[in-house]
């Protein structure tokens, strides 16, 4: 289900978190995503992006196929039989409980989670046949499951368990209580008196519930050792059922239980952006490159924020990102407070979500497959490092571009605001610059005018204010020339600071 080579699978378990995650809030999404699958350590599959853009196909294509109602809804009701974990913790109490009172008890729901199983591997095959699924993963399981429900061991595990369920389930007894002596014997047509008990003591019952005093319920045998009576009275059918725990231990079919464990990576993804989609945002399915560096994606947000304010007062403000022909670096600047953060952020985490193979916010999306992703937000400063703030900047930025190649992408949100200005521009611009001559792609928040006129590699994006009130921030960006001046101009006037004003010449 996440490889189309299948040996690809065991490469990723104990995958480390990527450095990035916290720069580009991805540990919050990711963290949300799995939350609710913790039993299934989902972690390493989201921390292993892919490196080739069929593979990324191969999982875009179960996910589309997943979001059709009829297919999500037979996933959904697999994934929620829990299989690998019954299986597991039938096995583990038989083995932790032979030999005990309550054996036959445990024995009874070993039973019942193999005929679970082969009644979900069945409906599953059953609803693969039917609906049409497109995906290659989806199709190789379905033509996987059909040679395994067809072959001898599972057909074997399944009329062996719905034959010995069907003899437990008519298993017919009598019962009779003396004082404190239990008497368990055959059923030879006695009159059944539980519905006349039942009757006499419906008139002392303080809070609703059924009228069965709960005899036939496995729990309660257990409890009062009837159903280890009735294992006397019934010897060979008994014998049958220890045999089957012994036969069948080792019931659970190994592509089934990687199977369940990878449903839930797509599953749980989907289930993070439901609500985004109800509120009305959309998502796509990018198409990726290997060779082409323009890019884009049409009212795209930041997922981490956007799960936060949906179901809330305030709205999700979607912008328009485009990097055309040989445009490699996107400067964005603008007033503090106006999206900048923001929007670089939603950036890295559509390349990032894009090689999972998940779709992404925005419509009509297209992305360079980038190998790796370099950040540099604001932190404060280390002192175990014996450097300065901007030392330590200087050191991690070296690193980064020693490491780095013509794919990679590099996110920076305000370097070098612990310089001056002059010295944030003369290092901002050679950084600039050896990322321009690598190749790379790269978005840059920062205040500094003059790097969006870099070269002919540069772009230049502008957060936005409201026109008529230069302090209300409208957290759109658009594609324009860097003109801050105009917004500190705009500010100034209004709260009556420019020099005109200060000294009495203009008004307010």
């Amino acid at each position: 289900m996440l490889f189309d080579d299948i040996e690809a699978d065991a490469q990723i378990e104990g995958s480390d978190q990527p450095a990035f995650f916290e720069d580009l809030c991805l540990d919050q999404i990711i963290g949300a995503v799995i939350a609710r699958k913790r039993s299934y350590d989902l972690a390493p599959y989201f921390h292993a992006p892919l490196c080739d853009v069929g593979t990324i196909a191969f999982r875009q294509e179960i996910f589309a196929d997943l979001e059709r109602p009829e297919v999500h809804e037979l996933a959904t009701g697999f994934a929620e039989q829990e299989l690998v974990a019954r299986y597991r913790s039938e096995c583990r109490t038989m083995r932790e409980n032979d030999g005990a009172f309550a054996h036959y008890h445990h024995a009874r729901g070993f039973l019942n989670a193999v005929v679970a199983y082969c009644d979900a591997v069945e409906r599953l095959l059953d609803g693969l046949d039917t609906m049409g699924v497109r995906a290659r993963g989806l199709l190789g399981l379905r033509d996987y499951l059909r040679g395994y429900i067809d072959g001898e061991a599972f057909c074997s595990l399944r009329d062996d368990a719905r034959s010995l369920d069907d003899e437990l389930n008519h298993v017919r007894y009598s019962f009779l209580l003396k004082g404190p002596r239990i008497t368990v014997g055959p059923y030879d047509e006695q009159p059944d008196y539980s519905v006349q008990v039942s009757a006499t003591f419906d008139r002392f019952r303080q809070t609703a519930g059924t009228s069965d005093p709960g005899f036939r319920d496995w729990d309660t045998f257990a409890a009062i050792g009837v159903l280890h009576l009735v294992a006397k009275v019934y010897p060979d059918l008994f014998k049958r059922l220890d045999a089957f725990w012994t036969r069948q231990a080792e019931y659970l079919d190994h592509t089934v239980a990687v199977f369940d464990r990878e449903l839930q990576f797509f599953l749980s993804y989907l289930d993070y952006i439901a609500p985004l989609r109800e509120a009305g945002l959309q998502f796509s399915y990018p198409r990726m490159s290997v060779e082409d560096k323009s890019e884009q994606a049409l009212s795209t947000f930041d997922l981490a924020l956007a799960a936060q304010l949906v179901g809330g007062d305030a709205s999700v403000v979607c912008n328009d990102v485009r990097v055309d022909g040989s445009e490699r670096i996107l400067v964005i600047t603008g007033p503090n407070n106006g999206g900048k953060t923001t929007l670089a952020r939603a950036i890295g985490q559509l390349h990032y979500l894009a090689r999972l193979g998940c779709p992404i916010p925005g419509r009509e999306t297209r992305l360079f497959l980038c190998d790796r992703i370099f950040t540099r937000f604001e932190r404060r400063e280390d002192i175990t490092t014996l450097s300065g703030k901007l030392q330590d900047e200087l050191n991690r930025l070296r690193a980064a571009l020693q490491m780095a190649t013509s794919n990679s992408l590099f996110i920076f949100n305000e370097m070098f605001n612990s310089t001056t200005a002059q010295d944030g521009l003369l290092l901002s611009r050679q950084i600039l610059a050896s990322i321009s001559e690598l190749d790379a792609l790269c978005v840059c928040v920062t205040f500094l005018d003059e790097l969006a006129t870099l070269d002919e590699k540069t772009a230049s994006m502008v957060s936005t204010v409201d026109p008529q009130d230069p302090a209300v921030r409208t957290y759109k960006l658009v594609r324009r020339p860097a003109d801050g001046r105009a917004y500190a101009r705009a500010l100034a006037e209004k709260y009556g600071l420019t020099y005109g004003q200060l000294i009495g010449v203009d008004r307010p």
